[in-house]
């Protein structure tokens, strides 16, 4: 149900900018998030932030978990709270980690992991998926915007990591993080379950963006090196759920959207810093 609360389980980097935007739409939310008093500015716009206590948050409310695992005790009581909850569903924001040394991802694609966090990331996808509520388990590829991302590279013209030459560089998938707030938000308003990579339409180089914001931003090549820039993750196909919620990617490639991530930062052209 669209009118339905919804609770942040976590208030990163996506879950904050979805909030806001939830907020601005009528939406009652609520965060469950450590030290509440972090949060004051989204109090101000209205969100009702709590540490995790159950009785803090409404029954029968949408989740969006977008929390990393955690340490055990941290990891109980968030689950405990959840439990508590009764939630109608639950939308997890996982990661492509999962799919391990896969190369290239798509919905079809076997869970593999490789390492403690890919592992425990799948775990949390698993005890998600078998609680008493419906869930959708959205795997981002690499999330940026305003403020994160490989761009902010060029941002501060003595970053040393612009003048080391460290590989040859690989292809990654990003997803733009107002495209990954979208589909969060189609999801906790849709029925659909499973879980789903998530990505844009053109995986890239870091060097490929680096090059295109030198020529967008009409800075001189001369005193910037880019080359050798490296770059490792995989090529992730995420059209299914864009198809399944009816989605449309507002940024389908990283021109779109680190154009728009500059816009916001209100970078002056060829005056960084």
């Amino acid at each position: 149900m669209a009118d339905s609360p919804v609770v942040f389980f976590g208030l990163g980097f996506t879950a904050t900018r979805l909030a806001y935007r939830l907020l601005a739409s009528g939406r009652t939310v609520f965060g469950a998030a450590r030290n509440p008093e972090r949060f004051s500015d989204l109090a101000t716009a209205g969100l009702r932030v709590a540490d995790f206590v159950a009785s803090e948050f409404p029954k029968g409310a949408v989740v969006a978990h977008t929390i990393p695992p955690v340490d055990e005790p941290a990891q109980g009581i968030l689950h405990n709270c959840l439990r508590a909850m009764a939630p109608r569903r639950v939308v997890y924001l996982s990661a492509t980690s999962v799919y391990g040394d896969l190369a290239t991802v798509s919905a079809e694609s076997p869970v593999v992991p490789v390492g403690h966090a890919a592992t425990r990331r799948f775990e949390e996808e698993k005890w998600i998926e078998a609680g008493n509520w419906e869930s959708l388990i959205l795997r981002a590829a690499a999330i940026y915007g305003p403020g994160r991302g490989a761009h902010r590279r060029l941002a501060k013209p003595s970053s040393p990591a612009l003048n080391q030459r460290r590989g040859p560089s690989g292809m990654v998938s990003r997803i733009h993080v107002d495209d990954l707030g979208d589909l969060v938000w189609r999801g906790i308003d849709s029925e659909i379950c499973g879980a789903f990579p998530v990505a844009d339409d053109e995986p890239c180089s870091t060097e490929a963006i680096l090059r295109w914001c030198v020529d967008y931003l009409k800075l001189d090549p001369a005193e910037v090196d880019i080359s050798g820039t490296i770059s490792t993750g995989r090529e992730v196909d995420g059209q299914e759920i864009v198809r399944r919620l009816n989605a449309e990617l507002r940024y389908p490639n990283y021109r779109a959207g680190v154009a728009q991530c500059i816009a916001e930062e209100d970078w002056s052209l060829g005056s960084r810093g």
